[in-house]
């Protein structure tokens, strides 16, 4: 690696992160460098260049899914409110009866839960220009280009790394940034905020990183963020006195505290750090949510007066964050985010051997790695004892040297007192270390996707904060699909007193401290090699021997007659039952039944809840290396080439000329008052309370700007690749002139309501393309020896791609065909699930997916004129057939449905006999939905 450590080359960060110099563009081209502190220190940071793995970074699907979600619920917090959004959404989801929990009255606070290794962070950055477009350009502030973002975190250590990531060029997060206010962008911290000249707020977007401790007090004179600062009082020059209302003044403890403040003070508006922040309609981002969710915390938030607040954490606090959406293990495992299952090795005979096989493990690893096209080094991080414990950090670090002969180099220590991965770029091919010894100090602000294997030399049950160094070993390196199985899952070896206790124990921990559900535990863990994976790493036909799920009881319980998995043995006070595999439903109850406390049988009702998703997770048919069967999908003939029908192709299909339409926006008005703007857009109104009540008669006031200006600022936004710009900016200026004219609207007031504009005149341009697509697509069915269902296209379910996301399938029914583990998307009760059942039990049924919706890459659909028609079931028949089914309960006659029964008539039809389509019904032409499943396969 490249390095500069001459003066001359030294790169020079000025407010806003940038890079000036002949030092910039080779940053860019990806170079390693030394960077100088004041204090003396030197830190070694490699920038990786457009071309290299670091760089591609794209939403995942879950990511998108979060900013749509948030989106979604800006969008309607603006006309019902943030409650009323919340809870509608929430029943929309599955979800009903959760209630909104509101610190902030009308301020949205919302959370995302991502588990560990989801990329929060990333998502945070896209997430403020999320926030600004559809709520601050909206309810609260009548537009903003430069949005305010207060960014919190839970240490010093995380606050630097944030930080650092935001200001460097070509980081990730710094590019989702730029990509919207490209060189409108400063990033700073506290101590930083006031060298932004006041002109510059407002014209650039401000993000400042601190930590929550900054404004955590009971005592806001000593903080210095609440304190009078000189260096703020150009900010609040010219400011006019109702906008200073409610906010902090001068107190006698701020008097005692600085000697430049007298009695007279007292009562004065502070000119401090807060309550600027206050006066700029701040955007709060509050990482590790769950670490600031206390009164004292929430307190020190309200003195901001945020316009938003955004938790991003993987452990919400139940019944205090209003989680807007929830990602699962498996969403990441399916998108490469993650590694999974862990090949967990339990050594009962103590550290050595768990030190020797970490050590294997790692070298075939990286054997593996030669085979990927991507950089990968495998490391293993060791988890050593305390001081005082027998396998110290010197002890183990010695061990190492001396008896596995790794040489030196290799091994880097990270505790209190050695802090051996500072200036250490682990990603670097130069870099060579292979081990790295810690007890706890991995505990924040340390990540390398390259470490793949976790070894805890302290006893599991006791270890601490090992779901920290777990989460090190869960991420997938460059977040992309590995060619070798072996590079696809983690590994930890782990010393522990009996077998399936360090499971038990590590489980605790990912779903406690790392956001993983319960039900998610069959995709976590597998045996190692030489249980249920051969060498190569894939998997096998079937388990040798399921776990065994054993409970201690004083008396026997009433379990029911006997069966070859069950067993009672009789041991000192009292009996033990062990249950190989499944533990039944009538098992359950007896067993949870014979505990003697309420505590007791709740405890016992998890573990058996979690043993049977393990045992689910070993017998299901993608787990045991099953393939599910092909799945044609419609293509368009053209000339003898078959095209995937997908959206682009629909698209493609609609001749839209937006001048064909009246340029009109039906229900888009404005009213103004002294005491508020009211914008009505389609039937809802959004009220927009204004700071200067004397404003609100500016509207007929002429302005300096154009029809134009609107014009051009309007195509800016309103880019699309179904349209020319020419057609748009013809549109846009017809329409403009339209509003003014005709509906009696004035350009100041269409300028004030911009951002409302946008919104009204992009939902009336996807009317209109909606409409000519759908013509476009009917006319493509019109004609059917153009369409045939291929397997040149063909879809198909793979055993580590099913992104499952909660709520998971609970009920008490034990499904037994289901291809994976988990099922999706399905209650315990009611049509679906009676449906479900129904297809479990059919004797002509092998193998069936619960299908999940709005998933392009991972799930199966059909086209349709409007988007995709995912059907709710897809089944494999013992005969080789594949059979779908798409449920609709009671008989609807309406354009939605007959265009699915068309597409699917269409797709079976054309697919040669190996399809089968079935619109179902609770009850259709005398018929019930069991008789309509035979008709259709029998």
């Amino acid at each position: 690696m490249k390095t500069a450590d001459s003066d001359d080359m030294r790169p020079e960060y000025d407010l806003r992160g940038g890079v000036r110099g002949k030092y910039a563009a080779r940053m860019r081209k990806g170079y390693g460098v030394r960077i100088h502190h004041e204090d003396g220190t030197t830190t070694e940071r490699y920038y990786p260049g457009p071309d290299t793995p670091e760089q591609r970074v794209a939403l995942k699907r879950y990511q998108e899914r979060a900013l749509e979600r948030l989106a979604e619920f800006l969008r309607r917090a603006q006309q019902v409110g943030p409650k009323s959004a919340f809870e509608q959404m929430a029943t929309e989801a599955g979800q009903g009866g959760l209630m909104y929990q509101s610190d902030f009255g009308e301020t949205p606070c919302v959370c995302l839960r991502l588990p560990t290794g989801g990329g929060k962070t990333l998502l945070a950055a896209h997430a403020i220009h999320s926030v600004a477009t559809h709520w601050l350009g909206g309810a609260r502030a009548m537009g903003v280009d430069a949005p305010v973002a207060l960014w919190l975190t839970p240490s010093e250590t995380i606050t630097s790394q944030t930080l650092n990531a935001l200001k460097t060029p070509g980081h990730p997060y710094r590019e989702a940034l730029e990509a919207v206010y490209g060189a409108r962008l400063a990033v700073c911290d506290l101590s930083e905020v006031a060298q932004i000249p006041p002109p510059e707020w407002g014209r650039a977007a401000v993000v400042i990183v601190a930590t929550i401790q900054s404004f955590r007090i009971a005592e806001t004179s000593q903080r210095n963020v609440y304190a009078m600062s000189e260096a703020f009082e150009a900010h609040f020059k010219a400011q006019p006195p109702h906008r200073l209302q409610g906010l902090q003044t001068v107190s006698a403890a701020d008097v005692a505290g600085h000697s430049f403040l007298t009695g007279a003070d007292i009562g004065r508006v502070k000119t401090s750090l807060v309550n600027w922040l206050a006066l700029q309609n701040t955007i709060v981002i509050v990482d590790e949510a769950h670490n600031a969710r206390t009164d004292l915390s929430f307190k020190a938030l309200a003195s901001v007066r945020p316009a938003c607040v955004l938790e991003l954490t993987a452990t919400p606090i139940p019944k205090r964050a209003n989680v807007l959406v929830s990602v699962s293990a498996q969403e990441l495992q399916t998108e490469d985010m993650i590694k999974l299952p862990i090949v967990l090795s339990e050594h009962l005979t103590g550290w050595e051997p768990a030190v020797f096989e970490s050590i294997q493990r790692r070298n075939q690893l990286e054997i593996e790695a030669q085979n990927e096209s991507d950089y990968i080094r495998p490391i293993v991080l060791f988890q050593a004892e305390p001081q005082g414990g027998e396998m110290t950090v010197d002890k183990l670090r010695a061990h190492l040297i001396e008896h596995e002969h790794i040489p030196e180099a290799q091994i880097a220590r990270a505790t209190g007192t050695y802090k051996e991965l500072v200036d250490q770029n682990l990603m670097s091919p130069q870099c060579p270390i292979r081990y790295v010894i810690t007890v706890e100090a991995l505990k924040e602000g340390w990540d390398c996707p390259f470490a793949y294997v976790l070894c805890s030399l302290q006893m599991v049950r006791s270890a601490k904060d090992v779901e920290q160094l777990l989460g090190r070993v869960l991420r997938m390196p460059y977040a992309k699909p590995r060619t070798r199985p072996a590079l696809s899952r983690a590994y930890a070896n782990v010393v522990a007193q009996e077998f399936a206790e360090a499971a038990d124990a590590l489980a605790d921990r990912l779903i406690e401290n790392m956001g993983f559900e319960a039900l998610e535990l069959a995709a976590f863990f597998a045996p190692p090699q030489g249980g249920l994976f051969d060498e190569a790493g894939a998997p096998a036909p079937a388990p040798a021997a399921l776990p065994i799920l054993k409970a201690a009881f004083a008396n026997a319980p009433n379990l029911p007659a006997a069966t070859n998995v069950v067993s009672v043995t009789g041991e000192a006070g009292g009996v033990v039952v062990a249950v190989q595999g499944l533990v039944s439903e009538e098992t359950r109850v007896a067993l949870v039944a014979a505990a003697p406390t309420k505590k007791e049988r709740e405890a016992l009702a998890e573990r058996i809840e979690r043993h049977n998703a393990v045992v689910t997770g070993l017998l299901a048919p993608a787990s045991r290396g099953v393939v599910f069967p092909p799945l044609p999908r419609l293509c368009l003939n053209q000339q003898g080439e078959l095209e995937l029908i997908e959206r682009q192709t629909i698209s493609s299909l609609a001749q839209l000329d937006l001048m064909a339409h009246k340029a009109d926006l039906p229900g888009f008005k404005l009213a103004a008052s002294s005491e508020s703007f009211e914008i009505y857009m389609e039937g809802a109104k959004v009220k927009v309370a204004r700071a200067d009540g004397a404003q609100g008669a500016l509207d007929a006031v002429p302005t300096s700007q154009t029809e134009a200006d609107l014009v051009g600022w309007l195509d800016g936004k309103l880019r699309s690749p179904y349209i020319t710009q020419i057609q748009l900016q013809r549109y846009l200026g017809v329409l403009v002139r339209n509003l003014i004219q005709e509906s009696g609207l004035t350009l100041a007031g269409l300028i004030r309501a911009r951002f409302q504009l946008v919104q009204s005149i992009e939902r009336r341009m996807e009317e209109i393309r909606a409409r000519s697509v759908a013509h476009g697509f009917q006319l493509l069915l019109d004609e059917p020896e153009a369409i045939t269902a291929s397997f040149d296209h063909a879809f198909r379910f793979e055993a580590n791609r099913y992104p499952a996301r909660p709520p998971f399938y609970r009920g008490k029914w034990q499904f037994k065909k289901h291809y994976y583990a988990q099922i999706a998307d399905l209650k315990g009760d009611g049509e679906e699930y009676d449906c479900a059942r129904l297809i479990d039990a059919h004797a002509l049924v092998r193998h069936w997916v619960r299908n999940v919706p709005q998933q392009q890459t991972f799930s199966f659909w059909l086209p349709t004129s409007t988007d995709y028609f995912y059907p709710d079931f897809v089944c494999e028949l013992t005969d080789g057939r594949v059979f779908v089914v798409e449920y609709k309960g009671a008989y609807l006659d309406n354009a939605d449905t007959a265009e699915k029964q068309r597409i699917g008539d269409l797709w079976a039809k054309t697919s040669g006999g190996k399809c089968v389509f079935l619109m179902a019904y609770k009850e259709r032409d005398g018929r019930n939905l069991q008789a309509q499943l035979d008709v259709a396969i029998g």
